[in-house]
């Protein structure tokens, strides 16, 4: 997942920073460093973020042309 989508995912969800790590068993810093694009997580990392966001309700769709994006699989109450 590219991390401008990470952390439109994120913010769908109205999860900080610390709540995905924590929901993706991984160290914040992980979360901070691949947003401001100074780490990639490898693939065990990036698949655990992956499966907190999708079990959160969010997941990345893919259209022919190339293009990506996230959709809402479930009601999200953020309020």
């Amino acid at each position: 997942m590219d991390r401008r989508l990470l952390k439109a995912a994120r913010a769908a969800l109205g999860w900080s920073q610390s709540e995905l790590a924590e929901r993706a068993g991984v160290q914040r810093l992980v979360v901070v460093r691949y947003e401001n694009g100074s780490q990639v997580p490898h693939a065990r990392t990036m698949n655990n973020i992956i499966e907190a966001l999708r079990v959160g309700g969010v997941e990345e769709i893919y259209r022919e042309d190339g293009a990506s994006g996230i959709v809402l699989t479930k009601y999200i109450n953020v309020g």
